[in-house]
């Protein structure tokens, strides 16, 4: 057996490639049996769900020990690793979601299964992402709203490099460098040589052996820095918590979301000719195929129209001025663009190069972002996508979906425009079953400020409708006897635009929006001679409204950071500035604006989280497939979707603070959605009510 001494790294690194090697490496992991080891596989660079995937090497370390188990194609050594992944019982990787698809994959027990434990109710692969991401929580922020140098990136390279020191970071360098020696022209491209140099680099490559060894040893050794620093700080319960959250996600990525082949080739075909067919009258004002860029300014400017949006935008020294925005904002107002001074076919060409702009945005994001990805999974794939999801994807918690090679932005898939969502469906003799929160995020914010006069106004009949409906009754504070409740979601009317402003002008001023936006939220596509309070005069008519939620709104905004009941702590980064030296500190002169976002948003996700719960302990992981927002999805055989339905419901039914959140459970059938006949050019309005 080849062992590697890697001093810099107080480390070494093992190569087995025999079965005699296997049997030093079988007593090593005896030996360590009630011990968290260190999992990592390389591969030959490809997605595993394409074909041609295989594992290249699988390395298992503990601290300061790696072996490096050599595979490459050969049954016997893959049969050998997987049979010691299945026999160790805790493992843990950066990112695990990757190595346990690797392993499901590219490798096969002797008892001809899978060598992760799957269906377990505790991980036999944790993710040290997790507790990273609650040690570390500049990991998982956005730069957006905040001084651009708090966040930081998650992956396992920088972390070490800054907790742990320098060592595997120069050992990928290293790698890096070896990948650029071997790859012939037409592979020298960043993205290339390195899925050149990961498919072809020899297996005897000591800069390859060393880098995949110390990968194992530094996701082990950061995985335990951030469960010390947890413990210390009384995180650790909820930490656990989190990495059973983790599991079920990993686990669900295995089947993914399966596509119906030949309707996504036939939305894929429908999306491409709307685009074409919008692409010759945008051709007419010299607007590109994709309706963006200065060309759709100058389109209007040339008609005597103005932008009905502004937006302030920064300069290069640091100062704001306003310019022109020609957004979807402004396409929906332009849309209904009425003149009296010019003739109505001019009025006409204006709101038609209006819609024809906003149609083709739309068709080409749905196209792109979400149907091309479904039908290369078909085309490359097993026909499904597997999405990348954390469960702490954000600051606030809240998970998210990473874009992968066989799975577009899954958490962003419409769910008024059906016809996307219509492409997933359940295997033969199977149905999907989903649950939504009813109304989540008003119901959580009811729950954590303890407004009782908000909560009424929640579960309370409107005497006109016969039943709640709190978006009604923040647009009569708005509009006052110019709305209708009764017509405020018959899409196109004036009453279905007050109630959608009302709605998001009310969700805009809770998560930090100020009077001036407000005030052209409200605004938005009202007729004239319809009375408009400015944006100051509806925020003091919301807050005499729902005083106590307002002042709980104020109180979370003086915090630096929100605690949550679930052990969970959200920073308000708003709140916080960078020194010259790089360290951070809390700002003094200001309160945040994101204090009710951190709240709300931190809130709802343990609470989804805590459904995903009751459904493992009740036994229903196996039938679990995804994870959105406030959604959760289930895929069983047909004759089993009733008891799954009420298990779903009973799950996602939580009485919070005294609140009750309710679901919708829904047996879907065998498709997501259902798939339309026929195709409609027309898009739904993107601020339909998700309710």
């Amino acid at each position: 057996m080849l062992t590697i001494e890697v001093p810099e790294a107080n480390a070494v690194v093992r190569v087995a490639r025999t079965q005699e090697d296997m049997n030093e490496v079988s007593t090593w992991l005896h030996q360590r049996r009630y011990q968290v080891l260190g999992l990592d596989i390389e591969t030959n660079g490809l997605d595993p769900w394409w074909v041609g995937f295989r594992c290249r090497t699988v390395q298992i370390a503990d601290e300061h020990e790696a072996f490096v188990i050599v595979v490459d194609g050969d049954e016997l050594m893959e049969t050998e690793a997987a049979d010691a992944i299945d026999f160790h019982g805790a493992w843990v990787a950066h990112f695990a979601e990757k190595d346990i698809s690797f392993a499901h994959r590219g490798l096969v027990t002797s008892f001809g299964e899978s060598p992760i434990r799957l269906g377990a109710e505790f991980p036999h692969v944790v993710d040290s992402q997790v507790p990273l991401a609650m040690f570390d929580p500049r990991t998982v922020s956005s730069r957006k709203g905040i001084d651009v140098r708090i966040p930081r990136l998650k992956g396992l390279k920088d972390n070490s490099a800054r907790l742990l020191g320098p060592a595997l970071v120069r050992a990928e360098e290293r790698l890096h460098a070896r990948f650029r020696e071997i790859a012939p022209k037409g592979h020298r491209a960043k993205d290339a040589v390195l899925s050149y140099g990961f498919r072809h680099i020899s297996t005897d490559d000591e800069a390859y052996l060393v880098y995949g060894g110390l990968d194992a040893i530094y996701g082990l050794r950061l995985f335990n820095l951030c469960r010390h620093q947890l413990e210390q700080q009384g995180r650790w319960a909820r930490c656990k918590a989190a990495l059973v959250e983790q599991w079920m996600l990993d686990q669900a990525s295995l089947p993914g979301m399966q596509i119906d082949a030949e309707y996504a080739i036939w939305l894929q075909q429908q999306f491409a000719e709307l685009l074409k067919s919008n692409a010759e009258l945008l051709a007419r004002y010299g607007i590109g195929d994709k309706g963006a860029g200065p060309a759709v300014g100058h389109a209007f400017k040339s008609r005597g129209v103005d932008s009905p949006v502004w937006k302030k935008v920064r300069q290069p020294d640091g100062s704001t001025v306003e310019k022109e925005s020609w957004d979807k904002v402004a396409m929906a107002e332009l849309s209904a663009y009425h003149n009296p001074a010019w003739p109505e076919h001019a009025n006409e060409a204006v709101r038609e190069l209006a819609r024809t702009i906003s149609s083709t945005r739309r068709a080409g994001k749905f196209k792109i972002a979400y149907v091309d990805p479904m039908v290369r999974a078909v085309a490359m794939g097993d026909g499904a996508m597997h999405p990348s999801t954390r469960a702490i994807g954000t600051v606030t918690t809240r998970m998210s979906a990473q874009k992968t090679e066989s799975a577009g932005p899954v958490q962003q898939l419409p769910k008024k425009d059906t016809r996307v969502r219509a492409t997933v469906r359940a295997c033969r003799g199977h149905v999907l079953v989903t649950a939504d929160f009813e109304q989540g995020e008003p119901y959580t914010m009811a729950a954590l400020s303890g407004d009782l006069d908000y909560l009424r106004d929640l579960q309370a009949p409107i005497p006109e409708l016969g039943k709640p409906d709190i978006n009604s009754r923040i647009a009569t504070l708005v509009y006052g006897d110019a709305y209708d409740p009764r017509q405020g979601k018959d899409a196109g009317t004036p009453h279905y635009h007050m109630r959608q402003n009302a709605k998001a002008g009310w969700l805009l001023c809770c998560y930090g929006g100020g009077a001036a936006k407000l005030e052209a939220t409200l605004k938005m596509n009202m007729p004239q001679g319809i009375h408009v309070p400015d944006g100051e005069t509806t925020l003091a008519l919301w807050h005499n409204a729902y005083p106590v939620f307002w002042r709980y709104a104020d109180q979370m905004n003086q915090y630096a950071a929100v605690p949550l009941d679930s052990g969970h702590v959200v920073p308000l980064w708003d709140r916080f500035g960078v020194a010259d030296d790089g360290s951070v500190f809390l700002r003094q002169d200001r309160p945040s604006r994101k204090g009710l976002n951190a709240a709300t948003q931190g809130s709802q996700a343990d609470l989804l989280k805590l459904a995903m719960h009751r459904l493992n302990h009740g036994g229903w992981a196996w039938a679990f497939r995804f994870a959105l927002h406030d959604e959760l999805m289930l895929e069983v055989p047909e004759w089993m979707a009733e008891h799954a339905r009420q298990a779903l419901e009973e799950a996602m039914t939580i009485t919070y603070r005294g609140v009750t959140i309710r679901c919708d459970a829904v047996i879907e059938g065998r498709t997501w959605m259902p798939q339309p006949k026929e195709f409609s050019p027309e898009l739904p309005d993107e601020l339909e009510d998700e309710e």
